[in-house]
Parts: structure tokens; sequence; C-alpha cells
């Protein structure tokens, strides 16, 4: 990634981008990451930069928060959201990558593309 700019996020398998449901938009602007994807997940969270220059790794450190799924009875705070994280190693400076990252417990292989930069 090249920190701040516009991201895809596709999952994969066998090395293939699956359909557009599993697709996201990311924005990342000075290591805070937020977006949504196709399903009303929301996903916010870090990326933070190793400082030694010769590893050239990030780190993602991210949570998705799903919609509810019922919609609260009239009267009632009840939120039924729940997050789950998504962490992982990304390289900071590649246009389109093919990588692993830990989604919940589950090892997930996602396709992350640069876009362009921020205005």
């Amino acid at each position: 990634m090249h920190a701040d700019g516009l991201y895809e996020i596709a999952l994969c398998r066998h090395r293939k981008p699956v359909a557009s449901a599993g697709h996201a938009l990311l924005v990342c602007r000075s290591g805070r990451l937020f977006g949504a994807d196709a399903r009303g997940r929301i996903y916010k969270g870090r990326l933070r930069l190793y400082a030694k220059h010769a590893v050239r790794k990030g780190f993602l450190d991210a949570i998705y928060e799903t919609p509810p799924r019922v919609k609260p009875r009239r009267g009632t705070t009840v939120d039924m959201q729940s997050s789950v994280s998504v962490t992982g190693e990304i390289d900071p400076m590649a246009r389109i990558q093919l990588t692993k990252l830990l989604v919940g417990r589950k090892t997930v292989a996602v396709k992350i593309t640069y876009i362009g930069p921020l205005p």
C-alpha cells in the first residue's frame, strides 16, 4: 500500500477474486483506515508501517462491524451489531498484492489493489 490513498480489497479463492459481494473499498489517511463493502459492513482501523526501510512491510490492524440483523424494538436500545478483528502484514509499496489476513480466527486470502491518491 502506498499508505494514503484509496484501495480495493477483494476476497480470493485459488488466486482469483470472488464475486463483487466479496469486495470492499478502503480509504487510508495518515495511517487511519475506514471503508465499507456491499454487504453494509463498516471497516475501520490503522495501518502501521515498520521503521526499518529494508523490511518494507506494514501491519494492518482493523475491525469490521456488521450491520444490525434486526431492527431494535421501539423503546429499546439493543444493538445487534458485532465486531470482527482483521489483522495481517502487507507490503505498503505494492500497487497490487495477494496476501492472507486473519479475519476473526480464520485466515482469508485477499487481493489488495491501490486505486489512487486522495484529493
